[in-house]
């Protein structure tokens, strides 16, 4: 119950900040042309979603070749809903039983919230990682079942700040979210800042190298560090559309680099900023009406960090397919707020 309550006061948290943070930004905004961009009648929207995700953790050593300490999250297929009502929007999902790489070990556990608040030209995103426990496959014997590691715990918070050039003529929450309608074809330059913390740590610190099995990959993260690092990007997204808009085709790619400096303390290893660097790409393809919406969605980024004991490889990926429903608002207030 702690725990519970715990993680839902950090997402109230990150979404009163999500809030707060994209009324300043849409407030601000310059006024769009209608004849490329839209707004729906309907502005209220109720979505059905599914899809899966993954991320692994690649660790490199001088001694070692990079693909040989490749840990991974317990992986899953995931389903759930979104409702968009004027300023609020809730969201539920779960994963999908028999999805999971190692269903039997209940310990594992992926979570991944993300929030964004976008507007014309400005654009912010909150996002919280938690990886409790994670899987090592071995190379050569994929058929055998993967060892696992119960007591890694990996956690990062992050945010992203969005600039696009083009914001009278391109919508980037159109492009992604098919909130409004793209009616002609448009891309912008983008620019993002984005600070992350990120951190190692072990379910019971006496556990380091009690186990024989365990003593590859926990010396990996031995120190239990934790870092921050800051990554500037320039990327470009595009919305290519079709049939005035109903059909597109929406790609973004990013490409940044920046610095990380770390928390822990290690004598091998003093206090000083290095380099960081980091990919991201995203496409969605899919149809966009008045009443109905449904898109496919892909993405993957990549990130490369410094541990005491090695390099970081991060990957994440994401696919997901969402059917949408628009709806108007109600005549009569909510509780007299909504």
């Amino acid at each position: 119950m702690k725990r519970f309550l715990l993680n839902l006061q950090l997402h109230i948290s990150l979404f009163l900040l999500i809030q707060i943070i994209g009324a300043g930004c849409l407030y601000a905004q310059n006024t769009r042309d209608t004849a490329w961009v839209k707004p729906f009648i309907k502005d209220n929207n109720i979505q059905l979603y599914g899809g899966y995700s993954g991320s692994s953790f690649i660790f490199q050593t001088k001694k070692t070749p990079r693909e040989y300490f490749r840990l991974l999250a317990n992986n899953a297929g995931y389903t759930g809903f979104n409702l968009n009502y004027k300023y609020l929007s809730l969201f539920y999902d779960f994963t999908l039983p028999y999805t999971s790489l190692a269903d039997r070990t209940t310990g594992l556990r992926n979570r991944n919230l993300q929030l964004s608040q976008f507007g014309y030209r400005f654009g912010v995103e909150a996002g919280f990682q938690r990886v409790d426990g994670m899987l090592f496959e071995v190379r050569g014997r994929r058929r055998d079942p993967p060892v696992t590691f119960e007591n890694i715990r990996y956690r990062r918070y992050d945010a992203n700040l969005y600039l696009f050039t083009n914001p009278k003529h391109f919508s980037y929450s159109a492009a992604n979210f098919y909130s409004s309608l793209q009616r002609q074809t448009a891309g912008s330059w983008l620019f993002m800042i984005s600070p992350e913390y990120q951190q190692f740590s072990f379910a019971k610190a006496n556990l380091i190298g009690d186990e024989a099995k365990d003593s590859m990959v926990y010396e990996l993260v031995k120190p239990q560090p934790a870092w921050v690092s800051a990554i500037g990007y320039v990327g470009y997204s595009c919305n290519i559309v079709m049939e005035d808009g109903h059909w597109t085709i929406s790609p973004t790619l990013l490409v940044g680099a920046g610095g990380q400096y770390p928390l822990y303390d290690n004598r091998f290893n003093p206090k000083e900023i290095s380099l960081v660097y980091s990919a991201i790409g995203r496409i969605n393809c899919g149809y966009n009406g008045d009443h109905f919406f449904s898109y496919l969605s892909a993405s993957h980024d990549y990130a490369r960090d410094h541990l005491p004991a090695a390099h970081l490889h991060l990957q994440n990926s994401d696919f997901s397919l969402t059917v949408g429903y628009r709806f108007p608002s109600l005549k009569h207030k909510i509780l007299g707020l909504l």
